[in-house]
């Protein structure tokens, strides 16, 4: 299965003192287990490099050194930007561009803690509990 790796999911993983810090990083093991396949989008790495520096003063350069090992990259390009254009105005637009371009990279699933943001587009949302359930 190719899962999309939703941006709170990074922000959790660089972050340790944040609550979801563990669970974060025990989906991040199984992608390097070779549990499930991988996918992070590029906007989500410089969300997360914003959030960690600027809000919790934390490098997140070791968990994209990582990251780089463990997940793909799904491209960011005009056909994934062309699908989340189309989305309503009132929806993120961030979550739209990256579900599109996970998608476009065969994820069927987006792990988040955010499943709302993704209720209408093109991949299902799992809450990162029910990703590690599943994998058991």
């Amino acid at each position: 299965m190719r899962i999309l790796f939703d941006t709170n999911i990074l922000i959790d993983a660089a972050v340790k003192p944040r609550e979801h810090h563990d669970t974060a990083n025990r989906l991040l093991a199984s992608a390097e287990r070779g549990g499930v396949e991988g996918l992070v989008a590029p906007a989500s790495i410089t969300t997360c490099w914003y959030v960690s520096t600027s809000t919790y003063g934390v490098d997140p350069r070791p968990l994209f050194e990582y990251l780089s090992t463990v997940l793909d990259l799904a491209r960011m390009n005009w056909p994934a930007l062309s699908e989340a254009l189309e989305a309503p105005v009132e929806a993120d637009f961030e979550d739209e561009y990256i579900a599109a371009a996970g998608a476009q990279a065969g994820a069927e699933v987006v792990v988040t803690r955010n499943a709302a943001d993704f209720r209408d587009g093109p991949l299902t949302a799992y809450r990162p509990e029910e990703v590690i359930e599943a994998l058991g």
